[in-house]
């Protein structure tokens, strides 16, 4: 009869042996994994952790504003009204929710519901997309349930009153408001002034190392705007922020910087006198091409130039350049429609003929002659010369050389 106290073990010492190695190896992994984690990478996971909790909130800076030599407004910012949904802030009934995109998608004529959208194919882009309302709410929460999600931008400021009037009723719903540039002296001054557009590539980096912000700020296209951009644009504040998980703001972790305004600039035009030259430049190219067309059948001139200065200070007073554009059009974002037309226009709106065309330099020296004939009283200021577009000259290079007649054309009859 065996003894029950004594144990009597099967098991093979090789077998315990190996079993002892696998534990002992898995938990060399985990410290090993473990002290990796808490140790060696401890300033990468920390950096990765802070990326996820802080963040930078860049503040625009107000762009400076434009004037005449008399204080007439040429260039300013004026607010324009969104229409955005910040996700957190909706209610948690569903049923709440949908009557407040019902009544707002049919406040601001906008589409409640798109159905289901592929965002590889057709990804939300603020103020761009053909987004529903639930579908930009759902692209909100999906993200940053505390941020702002623009649903239909540059609202009428009717609608944008209606909207905060209903900020009861519709939690969640908001309207955010950003400046926008407006250009009150419209296609009189465009040229002169220029528009704004957006950051383009091959000047992001500078930009950006400037404190602005590609996806947001605009920058000056053209004219004075551009010429002026580094007085103008003013520099960016910002503000570093600890968020949640939802993108909520938490508190600031250091002392937030303000923006700086741009420098407001007064320049040498006179926009009475702008006014006045372009109607009058108007005017007489209707007045000449009316008299021409009869016989060509067809506007000899398209396109003209007036320029205004003060010969005691070199001061530009005047500056027009016809055909022009306008440029409030642009105020918001540049239609491709608009711009492309502007483009393929043979008459170049865009270009400032008064600075930037490539004329004939004989073109120049027709006001030294004709200053000169209005000097020696060879013709009068009111005395109409008509040009047959040809002239006939003998040339002999000795007196008694036989001559030969060479035909000089002007440009209408050059080819």
């Amino acid at each position: 009869m065996n003894n029950p106290t004594t144990l009597k073990n099967d098991i093979a010492l090789w077998r315990i042996l190996v079993f002892m190695g696998v534990v002992i190896l898995t938990f060399s992994i985990y410290v090993v994994r473990l002290f990796s984690y808490q140790v060696v990478e401890y300033p990468d996971w920390l950096a990765a952790a802070d990326e996820q909790r802080i963040t930078t909130i860049n503040l625009p800076a107000p762009r400076g504003i434009l004037y005449d030599r008399n204080s007439v407004i040429l260039a300013h910012n004026i607010p324009s009204y969104n229409i955005v949904v910040v996700p957190a802030r909706l209610p948690d009934d569903p049923g709440d929710v949908q009557r407040i995109f019902r009544e707002l998608a049919a406040l601001i004529n906008y589409p409640l519901n798109q159905g289901i959208v592929d965002s590889k194919v057709d990804p939300y882009v603020p103020c761009k997309s053909n987004h529903g309302i639930a579908q930009i709410a759902e692209y909100g929460t999906s993200l940053y349930p505390y941020r702002a999600s623009q649903i239909k931008c540059n609202v009428d400021s009717v609608i944008a009153r209606t909207v905060k009037e209903k900020g009861a009723d519709w939690p969640g719903i908001e309207v955010e408001t950003v400046p926008i540039r407006d250009y009150p002296t419209g296609y009189f001054t465009a040229n002169v002034i220029g528009f704004l557009g957006p950051i383009y590539p091959e000047v992001e980096q500078r930009f950006r190392d400037l404190g602005f912000d590609p996806s947001r700020d605009l920058i000056g296209f053209a004219g004075v705007e551009d010429q002026f951009q580094d007085l103008l644009g003013g520099s960016n504040g910002l503000r570093t922020v600890e968020v949640d998980v939802g993108g909520k703001v938490l508190r600031d972790l250091a002392e937030p910087k303000d923006p700086t305004p741009g420098y407001n600039i007064h320049l040498t035009i006179d926009y009475r006198l702008q006014g006045a030259a372009y109607s009058i430049l108007t005017d007489e190219m209707d007045a000449w091409n009316q008299a021409i067309a009869p016989v060509n059948h067809d506007k000899v001139l398209t396109s003209g130039v007036v320029i205004a200065i003060n010969p005691n200070t070199g001061e530009i007073l005047a500056m027009v350049s016809y055909p022009t554009f306008q440029n409030n059009r642009m105020a918001r974002l540049i239609p491709a429609e608009y711009y492309e037309e502007l483009a393929a226009e043979p008459r170049l709106p865009l270009l400032n003929h008064a600075i930037s065309d490539e004329l004939p330099v004989g073109s120049v020296f027709k006001i030294v002659t004709g200053v000169g004939a209005l000097n020696e009283g060879v013709v009068t200021p009111d005395q109409i010369i008509q040009t047959p577009g040809l002239i006939r000259l003998e040339q002999k290079y000795y007196s008694n050389e036989q001559g030969r007649y060479r035909d000089y054309v002007d440009w209408v009859n050059r080819d």
